[in-house]
């Protein structure tokens, strides 16, 4: 029995030294000592930016919804073969090459980021003037939150003057000023009704509002709105050219002329359609209209423009077919506007609670930050600069806000601020 055991033991012992005999004899697929031969290869990272439609004035990076780019050299042209960390959160790398990769900026709270790349295979981090990371990359948040707007204040219309300043109408009869998404709303002035679907800051530096029928209405600060001239039919909607001429449409389907000594023209003609937004623009008075009538061969909603001419309008020019792009049960158009180089950013109803496509980019093609806005975007108004303010006022009281959105670019030219 004894000799059993040692004769196993003695076969068992063998076969170890034969297999470590073997591997030590293997040039090819060594385990001992390892091979560190590449261990100090790895990629440089020469530069970092923001996409031009991701950054500030100052470059700094939008988070959530901005991309950055990564030059250099040894990254991988496979996607997810490149790891990417913002403060250790992951970004999303949506193009690869050896030498550059575009990456979406996840959500963070810091504002100086420190990025660390990894390219699978590679044992190390990029590398960035002799460290393993890259910073710092300066970001910051797209969007912000009126504070002072909760589910106790229901606010319509809304109107921004030359210094940002924004002005809501609330259903307590309150015109309210709002300095900064931080900042506490101060009482600016007093209504004699409780909504309106359009305020505009006027060139007298006044606010200038409607309420869905013929009386156009101003107020001052600490005064009380007061009726100034009435319109041919309806009107809820208006904008100033750059002769201070109000041009105005809504519920009457025509759109009317107010000249800057209050006489009143109609100057073009909608039949059978409601005026749901209008923006002067290039030269043009743009509409956004829903058919109203029987006839299921017309537009059922679209865009029109019309040439502002001498002391008229030019003929009805469609612009876009809404309806046919967004579908029978498809959002529709709350309101428009144009940024400096004539992009129109379309604000849309809620068709879909939640959903995220809350404003559309007509001439690019593309939603508005569907990270972080909602629908529905009931009124858009720009401010004097790169801010576009939404008041995103669906049915939950929880949820209404007035929210500030950066972009890269300018609104266009308003001709009511002074």
């Amino acid at each position: 029995m004894i000799k059993k055991i040692t004769l196993a033991l003695l076969i068992t012992f063998g076969g170890i030294l034969l297999l470590g005999g073997c591997t030590e004899e293997t040039d090819h697929g060594k385990v001992w000592p390892p091979d560190t031969r590449n261990d100090d290869i790895r990629a440089t990272i020469t530069k970092i930016y923001p996409e031009a439609n991701s950054m500030d004035p100052d470059s700094v990076a939008f988070v959530g919804v901005g991309y950055i780019y990564i030059e250099g050299q040894g990254f991988s042209a496979n996607p997810e073969d490149d790891r990417v960390y913002f403060n250790g959160e992951r970004g999303d790398v949506v193009e690869a090459s050896s030498t550059k990769l575009k990456v979406k900026i996840p959500v963070l709270s810091a504002d100086s980021v420190t990025v660390h790349v990894s390219v699978k295979g590679q044992l190390k981090f990029a590398s960035y003037k002799g460290q393993d990371f890259f910073f710092p990359l300066r970001v910051k948040s797209a969007t912000a939150v009126f504070k002072a707007i909760d589910e106790f204040t229901d606010a319509t219309g809304l109107a921004v003057d030359s210094q940002d300043r924004l002005y809501i109408l609330t259903t307590d009869k309150k015109i309210l000023q709002l300095v900064h998404p931080d900042s506490v709303a101060k009482e600016y002035a007093t209504s004699t009704f409780i909504t309106t679907p359009c305020m505009r800051v006027g060139p007298d530096g006044a606010l200038y509002l409607t309420r869905g029928i013929k009386s156009f209405y101003r107020v001052e600060e600490g005064g009380k709105t007061t009726k100034i001239v009435s319109a041919k039919t309806k009107v809820s909607y208006f904008d100033f050219d750059e002769d201070l001429n109000i041009y105005a449409g809504g519920k009457g389907g025509t759109i009317d002329l107010i000249r800057p000594d209050l006489t009143v023209k109609t100057v073009a003609n909608y039949p059978d359609y409601y005026i749901n937004s209008l923006r002067v623009y290039d030269g043009y008075v743009y509409v956004a209209v829903s058919y109203q009538g029987s006839d299921s061969t017309v537009i059922q909603e679209g865009i029109y423009k019309n040439r502002i001419l001498a002391d008229s309008l030019g003929a009805n020019e469609l612009v876009f077919d809404w309806k046919s792009f967004a579908g029978r049960f498809g959002p529709e158009i709350q309101s428009i506007t144009f940024d400096e180089d004539g992009e129109m950013f379309i604000g849309l109803s809620a068709a879909i609670p939640g959903d995220n496509k809350a404003v559309y980019k007509l001439n690019e093609g593309t939603y508005l930050y569907t990270e972080v806005l909602k629908v529905p975007a009931t009124i858009l108004s720009w401010g004097q600069g790169s801010y576009l303010y939404i008041n995103h006022r669906p049915d939950n009281a929880k949820d209404r806000a007035i929210i500030r959105v950066e972009l890269p670019k300018f609104g266009a030219p308003y001709f009511g601020r002074p």
